[in-house]
């Protein structure tokens, strides 16, 4: 096995915790729809993805919610709080292992994320502080791709500056950590603490 030189981390689902049923509750309380029906809420979510690859704006999100989810008795400033609200907090055990790993000072951290710009100001305005331990942010809405696409990691492999199988990659989504693997990058698809420390130790990462 080849010594790992890289270590990415997907930001939510696994160091930052998200919570749909707060944006549903401040949303749909508010839309004459009461429940949108699961077609609405597909395609609000589908067009959400062009959000996170920095292809539409947040004027043209917001006027997407109204059109398709009818919430246009919000303003776009109490719509992005309730829409932010997904982002509930962060992992401080995740965090605890980044900052292990960034301690160690032997590999490159990079964080990899589908985040479109009104979470990433969110993020920033918290000060979590953990942002600090990544040598390379990734951001969809920057690049203007998403994962799981595969340019995307092909071009985190730039980034990471070694071959695909000395970087490990930590998602909680299967099909991305199924392109990653399919790359060559070693995936881990994120559960819990516990199974990724062992992963972890396995690899002799920590």
């Amino acid at each position: 096995m080849n010594a790992i030189k890289s270590v990415i981390f997907d930001l939510g689902g696994v160091v930052v915790d998200l919570d749909f049923s707060n944006f549903y509750n401040r949303i749909i309380s508010q839309s004459p729809l009461n429940k949108p029906q699961t077609p609405i809420i597909l395609e609000f979510f589908r067009q959400s993805d062009i959000y996170h690859q920095g292809m539409m704006s947040d004027d043209e999100f917001y006027h997407l919610a109204c059109d398709l989810l009818q919430v246009c008795e919000l303003d776009q400033k109490n719509f992005y709080t309730a829409f932010n609200s997904i982002i509930s907090g962060f992992n401080p055990e995740i965090v605890e292992i980044i900052g292990t790993i960034k301690e160690n000072n032997k590999f490159k951290l990079i964080c990899l994320s589908n985040v479109n710009s009104s979470h990433w100001e969110f993020l920033l305005k918290k000060k979590w502080g953990f942002l600090e331990y990544f040598d390379e942010l990734i951001l969809s809405h920057e690049v203007h791709m998403t994962k799981p696409d595969k340019k995307i990691f092909e071009y985190t492999i730039e980034k990471a500056g070694c071959k695909p199988e000395e970087i490990v990659f930590i998602d909680d989504g299967i099909n991305n950590v199924r392109t990653a693997r399919e790359l060559g990058i070693i995936g881990i698809k994120f559960t819990n603490k516990e199974d990724l420390v062992k992963e972890l130790k396995n690899l002799k990462i920590l």
